[in-house]
């Protein structure tokens, strides 16, 4: 028994030494795929943080992310997490069928905040309402995956509910804007692949239900069937965001692009002009990183112009989140632009968006609940006025969709 608790000792001191020569010898790294988040670099030395503490605490941080083979010590932990029973990991449930689901508790939200959105939203779409009439303007509002998806959650887990934040948004929109939670929708296809198993993003089919049930209910579009569109696998490896954070490896999702039947007259503008395309999926972008999602416009940003040869007269300005930007290839038929808006990163007034494109006719708001609710830019959709300051630089990894 000496001998053996002796050798484990040696073998500790061993491994010990090997981690913190590999420390000193592997080159530090920038980014995890795994955790999908930037790594802490090596601070600075300064006597000033070192008396105030932030030096150590950077320090410390540096230790723990740079750690030899992280990656591979996180797996790892969530492997054995999962071989003594557990059904939940690091916020995410291990559901049934290989699915993950973010467990997206109440008390993880802020209550203000949310409050304070709904105000902003209401202010907005009803403006919007008194001035381009009933019929034109519309809000979407989809459900997390756990709330769609409900089949798929572990026995144990309870069904979010945000039954409080809809009703109080509901409640302060005007009888002309047409509002629509899409949980019940949703739920009557959650037999079908319309969540990623491993992201938290509605797949291309779950949004085609939704442009489907949103156009029927307001006559804003053609509710076209599913036969229309040519559909074509862009990949079969996807293992995304939620993946990232349960590190619970298990079958990969495929994306799917949904082909109208011409697209050789769309056009997409980035950040006025910053980046040009005539497509708008970007297979090469998505294949640079984890995120096969980006296959969809590249990446999230706060403004899209895409143009199209719809020849409709009809012009939209689409206030929204990442779970739009496959959303957006449906609509592509019915305006000759899109003019997407994404308040996660800019802060340019709303009234100074609407002076620039003065021949918009419709509006829609499209958000994921739980996005909508922890929003913390939403307050500029509440300033109508034509001017503003320029947009604002933001880091997308602090806010992944």
């Amino acid at each position: 028994m000496r001998k053996l608790q002796i050798s484990m000792i040696l073998l500790f001191c061993l491994m010990l030494a090997a981690c913190t020569l590999a420390t000193f010898l592997l080159p530090d790294k920038s980014y995890s795929i795994v955790e999908n988040r930037r790594l802490q670099q090596k601070p600075v030395f300064t006597e000033k943080k070192f008396l105030k503490g932030k030096y150590q605490k950077k320090y410390e941080s540096y230790l723990n992310d740079q750690f030899p083979f992280r990656d591979r010590w996180v797996d790892l932990s969530s492997l054995m997490q999962r071989t003594v029973g557990n059904k939940e990991i690091n916020g995410v449930y291990i559901g049934k069928d290989g699915y993950l689901l973010e467990k997206n508790e109440e008390a993880a939200f802020e209550k203000k905040q949310a409050e304070e959105n709904i105000e902003h939203l209401s202010f907005f779409l009803n403006n919007m309402a008194q001035s381009y009439g009933k019929g034109h303007v519309s809000c979407l509002m989809v459900p997390s995956k756990a709330q769609a998806l409900s089949n798929r959650l572990p026995a144990f887990a309870p069904v979010p509910e945000n039954k409080d934040v809809i009703t109080a948004l509901q409640r302060r929109l005007s009888p002309s804007v047409a509002f629509m939670d899409l949980q019940e929708t949703l739920q009557s296809h959650q037999e079908e692949y319309i969540y990623y198993r491993t992201d938290h993003h509605w797949t291309t089919l779950g949004a085609y239900y939704a442009y489907r049930a949103w156009a029927e209910a307001t006559g804003q579009a053609v509710p076209r069937p599913l036969e229309h569109y040519g559909r074509e696998t862009a990949f079969t490896d996807f293992y995304g965001t939620t993946y990232n954070k349960a590190h619970i490896r298990g079958k990969a999702d495929r994306v799917e692009l949904f082909h109208v039947p011409d697209e050789d007259g769309i056009h997409i503008s980035m950040d006025d002009g910053e980046t040009e395309g005539d497509s708008l999926y970007f297979p090469e972008e998505a294949r640079k990183g984890f995120n096969r999602y980006n296959v969809f416009f590249s990446k999230n940003t706060f403004k899209i112009d895409v143009t199209t040869k719809a020849g409709t007269g009809k012009k939209l300005l689409l206030i929204k989140d990442s779970f739009a930007n496959c959303f957006v290839p449906f609509l592509t038929e019915d305006y000759d632009q899109i003019v997407m808006i994404d308040y996660r990163y800019g802060k340019l007034p709303i009234g100074k968006i609407l002076k620039e494109y003065e021949d918009i006719t419709d509006i829609l708001v499209l958000f994921n609940t739980e996005k909508f609710m922890q929003n913390t830019k939403l307050d500029r959709l509440a300033d109508i006025r034509t001017e503003g300051s320029a947009m604002e630089k933001f880091d997308p990894d602090s806010f992944l969709e």
